[in-house]
């Protein structure tokens, strides 16, 4: 008896501890005293070792009505969606502890959704930056990678995307976009960590930059534009891949969902594309084969003709040929970079596991000399109500 009633003593006792223990915030900080960060950026003085660390924060009440994201109110009824600061360091924790001189609340960054990094940082390095990153456990793994086509990060920090509030997360849904239209790759900070921490593959990143537009009234305005793909050597940024370059990564790396392609005599709409990357040892050779199969619909026929079943397979023939075409130019954008982009290597260490010991160490001497055979199998799904010439 006196066993049960001592272990029921001891059951409350725990259970108590316990309620107390959930209940607790030891480590709470009330959400009215932190400045909830949507963008970072981080640019670093390749003459002086600086590092200037800029954040993004969301203002409190902010953009209620139309917003200004100066920073700076503009008549009575304008209020600011944004504040922007910045402070300069000679590294880049001293950077961010900077700031804290000149901001009022503690920073929040789980819903940070874009880390920037400006051109010239990226191709000095961008090493500290991941450093601390990984050591901080409220960086966000999911958040995007970008490269500014500007020198500095801060320079498309203020810029307006025209529809979202917030301009970090309007520039995240530009890249986004762009990604599932297979136009430039969307890449998150998981992702880069997992490219650049490989033996071979070589980390991307899609670059913003500013794009000036007349507007209305006649005045110039300016918005934020993806526009290319920055490849990396480890840390650092050694090259860019055009629109027609980035397509050809999309479509060998499958990454291709939907999007829209042209062909001389019509424009068609992807609606399914699958691929994958084979790698073949020939003697003292490789040989890698990408194989894609991709199904379109027709959106534009541009030859006053009608569709016939000949015609539908010469349309299938041009597509094979393009997405061919685009593939190979960012191969050969690559080979001159000797930039692994695709992931070759790892493709070929898990196929030949042994042979892969005496091939890692010499990569980046026998990548740009792989032989590269682009295989694709177009189908043409639907072409609508009109088959007839009008």
């Amino acid at each position: 008896m006196k066993r049960k009633v001592k272990a029921k003593i001891y059951l409350t006792i725990l259970l108590i501890l316990i309620t107390i223990c959930l209940a607790g915030c030891w480590d709470s900080l009330e959400l009215n005293k932190r400045s909830i960060v949507s963008g970072l950026g981080w640019d670093l003085d390749p003459k002086t070792g600086e590092v200037t660390f800029t954040v993004q924060s969301i203002v409190p009440g902010g953009g209620q009505s139309s917003s200004n994201i100066s920073g700076q109110q503009q008549g009575g009824s304008q209020t600011r969606s944004i504040q922007v600061d910045k402070d300069t360091g000679p590294g880049m924790y001293d950077a961010i502890t900077r700031l804290t001189q000149h901001v009022s609340r503690f920073p929040f960054y789980p819903h940070t959704k874009v880390y920037i990094f400006g051109k010239e940082g990226a191709q000095y390095g961008i090493y500290q930056f991941f450093d601390v990153q990984a050591r901080n456990p409220d960086s966000r793994p999911n958040a995007l990678i970008v490269v500014s086509a500007e020198k500095k990060a801060s320079d498309i920090m203020n810029i307006p995307d025209g529809l979202e509030k917030i301009q970090a997360f309007g520039m995240a849904a530009e890249i986004n976009l762009s990604a599932q239209y297979s136009k430039y790759p969307a890449v998150t900070v998981f992702d880069f960590q997992k490219r650049i921490m490989s033996k071979t593959t070589a980390p991307i990143a899609p670059i913003v930059g500013i794009a000036k537009e007349i507007g209305s009234e006649g005045r110039e305005i300016k918005k934020l534009r993806v526009a290319g793909t920055a490849v990396f050597k480890g840390d650092k940024m050694i090259g860019e891949l055009n629109e027609r370059e980035s397509s050809g990564l999309l479509w060998a790396i499958n990454k291709v969902k939907i999007g829209f392609i042209t062909v001389p005599e019509a424009d068609l709409e992807v609606v399914k594309a699958k691929s994958k990357i084979i790698p073949e040892l020939q003697g003292d050779k490789i040989k890698i084969t990408v194989e894609i199969s991709e199904d379109s619909d027709l959106v534009l026929f541009k030859r006053r003709q009608d569709i016939t079943v000949g015609v539908v397979r010469e349309l299938e023939k041009d597509l094979e040929k393009e997405i061919k075409n685009q593939v190979m130019a960012s191969v050969e954008k690559s080979f001159a970079l000797d930039a692994d982009i695709f992931g070759f290597g790892e493709a070929v260490h898990r196929k030949y596991k042994k042979e892969w010991k005496e091939l890692q160490p010499k990569w980046d001497d026998i990548y740009p000399q792989i032989e590269v055979e682009v295989k694709v199998d177009a189908h043409l799904k639907k072409i609508g109500d009109i088959y007839k010439a009008l």
